[in-house]
């Protein structure tokens, strides 16, 4: 416990000196012409990329939150260009789907770096109770790109949740490290503040699955593995690796 209160006061003291520091180094780059150009975000795709119809499921929208004016502060905050919140039911068996898109110039890594199940679930009275790392999971034209991977109980005794999530920055996989990430780590902190200097705000996407039953009893289900084809078509597909050198 003594550990993560000391991490979350030198989250609070470095939080707002180390952007201070990347945008004083962003002024001396930009100054000697070393900032590249903002490339254009891409047009609404999520929607087309993610179409509701599952083979064997229901599929339906939510807001993304209880309330018109939660949904809409949960929008001012991730400020991404695009997002798909949206909930598969069959029978009494469901499982979520969330992806977000942020085109360049957008959002700065870190920021978005921060926003995951193991910050804001754990503010919001949540457990983690079990957690993987890098995890590689099947789909039917090979493989997605590692994935975080967080079992969850909710504070009032509920089922539990298990959640897998990407976020990808220029296609390229986010290394959160092997951790909890409840509170940012400084050195990728600093790190996202000097790429911040140098790049600008690069394209993300950040894609998180949840239900209340293991997510691998679903790897095999049609509906489910048309869904795993879908993001990696999207761009969570790992790199196929070529035959020559």
């Amino acid at each position: 416990m003594s550990e993560v209160v000391a991490a979350g006061r030198w989250w609070r003291q470095w939080s707002l000196t180390v952007p201070i520091c990347a945008v004083g180094l962003a002024t001396v780059l930009q100054g000697g012409g070393a900032m590249r150009e903002t490339a254009k975000p891409r047009e609404p795709h999520l929607v087309q990329a993610i179409t509701a119809p599952i083979p064997g499921w229901i599929g339906r929208d939510l807001p993304l939150g209880p309330t018109e004016f939660v949904a809409n502060e949960v929008e001012k905050v991730l400020n991404y260009d695009e997002v798909v919140n949206r909930e598969y039911v069959r029978g009494r068996e469901n499982f979520g789907l969330y992806a977000a898109y942020w085109g360049p110039g957008k959002m700065p890594t870190r920021f978005v770096a921060s926003h995951t199940p193991d910050r804001c679930w754990t503010e919001n009275g949540m457990r983690c109770v079990e957690m993987k790392f890098k995890q590689v999971i099947p789909f039917t034209a090979g493989v997605l790109q590692p994935a975080e991977w967080r079992r969850f109980e909710p504070a009032r005794g509920d089922r539990p949740i298990y959640v897998v999530y990407w976020h990808l920055v220029e296609g390229r996989i986010y290394d959160y490290g092997s951790r909890f990430n409840a509170v940012p780590s400084p050195t990728l902190w600093l790190k996202d503040a000097v790429q911040q200097a140098l790049l600008g705000s690069r394209e993300q996407y950040f894609v998180r699955l949840t239900s209340s039953e293991p997510l691998e009893d679903l790897w095999n289900d049609p509906g489910f593995s048309e869904i795993l084809a879908r993001l990696g078509r999207l761009g969570l597909a790992a790199p196929q690796k070529s035959d020559h050198p």
